[in-house]
């Protein structure tokens, strides 16, 4: 049986260098000597791509944005640049709140091999400039939460079992006890659109890194194991309902003409869902991956449809029925 529990998992560190100051303050030289030495390190350890926000297009930095390489606020910072990894499992964030934010991504629960990842690239950072840090309170940072190891452990996991049982919250209280977070999607502030959530490390101060990521790892574990109790337990409440709702949803992404990005989501989640409880067979593609390849700007650069919402739908509704009849086939 497949299981999209655990969608992916992402390590990132903040730093910032010591003899320059936050990107809120910083010079025109400044900017510049940070992107040289972090894109140094990068090449050192890498082979991948530079990327300065002034120099993208709306659409370029959309892209990035929607496939989750940059950040929002990156996109729009004074002296905003990235390196991307060819492969694009490491990106390094230039002059964002800190002068560097790396990380590292994988699917499924990974989260030490993000680590090593990124790692490797923190320590070719190390040996281009002095970094701030300080012996009692480790690197220092933009925001007061990232101070100590600078690390934020994440695991993506789709919870609609535990969701529709209205446990989320009993959820994010045992989490608290552990100094551990869940968030939506999106981060801090959002919420658990598709029943997905972000469960992080709640603090970075006075924890080592490998505790944190045995924290977080321990919890995805954890809650692996109750949703799938709970999703078993919303089949047995409601079977007739659940089944419906996947077999509909089947129906429409294998026919549809049209199909907006908030319709695929909806969709999607029950084919998962039908997946999870072997209602259906597996889709050839992962799921998460296509709802990231079908978003607007994804959906341009992968069909050349015209950049209108009737075009994007129709184009998306066109590539969502091709992989569900060869997923029939």
């Amino acid at each position: 049986m497949n299981d999209y529990t655990i969608v992916s998992s992402r390590v990132r560190l903040a730093r910032n260098f010591a003899d320059v100051p936050f990107p809120s303050r910083a010079s025109d030289a400044d900017a510049a000597y940070v992107a040289k030495a972090v894109l140094a390190a990068a090449k050192s350890v890498r082979e991948g791509k530079f990327y300065a926000m002034e120099g993208l297009d709306k659409r370029e930095k959309a892209y990035l944005v929607e496939r989750h390489l940059i950040s929002p606020a990156l996109a729009s910072a004074p002296y905003g640049a990235a390196f991307l990894s060819k492969d694009k499992r490491l990106s390094v964030m230039i002059m964002e709140e800190d002068h560097v934010r790396a990380q590292s991504f994988a699917s499924g629960l990974a989260l030490k091999a993000c680590f090593d990842e990124v790692k490797e690239y923190d320590l070719a950072l190390r040996a281009k400039a002095p970094l701030a840090y300080d012996k009692k309170l480790g690197y220092l940072t933009a925001c007061p939460t990232n101070v100590g190891t600078g690390m934020r452990a994440s695991v993506m996991m789709f919870l609609p079992g535990i969701t529709m049982q209205g446990g989320i919250e009993e959820l994010e209280e045992e989490l608290k006890e552990a100094n551990l977070t869940i968030r939506g999607a999106l981060g801090e502030g959002s919420k658990g659109e598709g029943y997905c959530y972000q469960i992080s490390n709640g603090v970075s101060l006075g924890v080592s890194e490998e505790t944190i990521l045995n924290r977080v790892t321990s919890a995805a574990e954890m809650i692996l194991e109750i949703e799938g109790k709970m999703l078993e337990r919303c089949y047995s409440e409601d079977k007739l309902a659940l089944e419906d709702a996947v077999f509909r949803a089947l129906a429409i992404l294998g026919a549809a003409r049209t199909l907006s990005q908030k319709e695929l989501e909806y969709y999607m989640v029950y084919l998962k869902i039908g997946v999870s409880l072997g209602l259906i067979a597996p889709l050839h593609v992962d799921p998460d991956e296509l709802l990231v390849m079908c978003k607007p700007y994804g959906i341009i650069q992968l069909t050349h449809c015209d950049d209108t919402p009737v075009g994007r739908d129709v184009a998306r509704a066109e590539f969502i029925r091709n992989i569900i009849h060869a997923k029939e086939g």
